[in-house]
């Protein structure tokens, strides 16, 4: 397959990605810079011109994100234990900014197919909205259970996964596939989750709610334990 850094499966993850925020004749998204606007509503998957890319700066694990007049961003991935690793955020902006960033949480899990051995956990009784109704998965007290195989070509997807009878949900979950487990934990609230899924990934993507003023800066960590 010829890869293409434009495009957007050209990600392994976890992979975040911020929500376009407008600015007069152009999408500004941290991380990638302006994008031209075409006259029409956002399409993430839609491919725009990249008016001003900023600058990046890469050393080792610490990535710099820098578009003069607009933001600094800071990432951050730190090892803290033999099992796991953090991903620290710092965005400082010089322009309002309000929208979201989540992260795409694609954990291929030894490559195994998507069954019923696939367990999606949350510390608390989740619900939300499917796009329509599946015989293959739903929610139960404590996550999500599929109840049979995905065939390929198949996916389901939720949106607004949250704590039932609240809004929004602690940043708490976890992944997991007979003997390997991905457990994530966030220090900022998640306002909601999107589950998708097909027949090799099942995919969780908590999403965060930025709400800046200029001259503000927004720190968020993530936690990942590999057990």
């Amino acid at each position: 397959m010829r890869y293409d850094p434009y495009m957007h499966d050209a990600v392994q993850g976890p992979a975040e990605e911020f929500s376009p925020m407008e600015m007069d004749d152009v999408w500004l998204k941290p991380g990638v810079g302006l994008l031209r606007k075409d006259g029409q509503p956002y399409d993430r998957f839609k491919l725009y011109e990249v008016v001003s890319p900023g600058v990046w700066e890469v050393d080792g694990l610490h990535f710099w994100h820098r578009l003069e007049g607009y933001y600094d961003y800071i990432k951050e991935i730190v090892i803290t234990g033999e099992n796991s690793f953090e991903i620290r955020h710092s965005l400082h902006t010089f322009v309002s900014m309000r929208g979201d960033v989540y992260n795409h949480n694609f954990f291929t899990m030894g490559k195994m197919a998507v069954t019923p051995s696939r367990v999606i956990g949350f510390p608390f009784s989740p619900e939300g909205d499917w796009r329509t109704e599946y015989d293959s998965v739903g929610f139960t007290s404590g996550g999500i259970r599929f109840s049979r195989a995905l065939k390929e070509g198949e996916t389901v997807y939720t949106g607004n996964i949250h704590e039932a009878g609240k809004e929004g949900m602690p940043y708490a979950m976890s992944l997991s596939e007979g003997s390997l487990s991905v457990q994530i934990k966030g220090d900022v609230p998640v306002t909601r989750t999107v589950l998708w899924a097909n027949h090799r990934i099942a995919c969780l993507e908590p999403y965060n709610r930025i709400d800046l003023s200029p001259g503000d800066t927004f720190n968020w960590n993530i936690e990942y334990t590999l057990l």
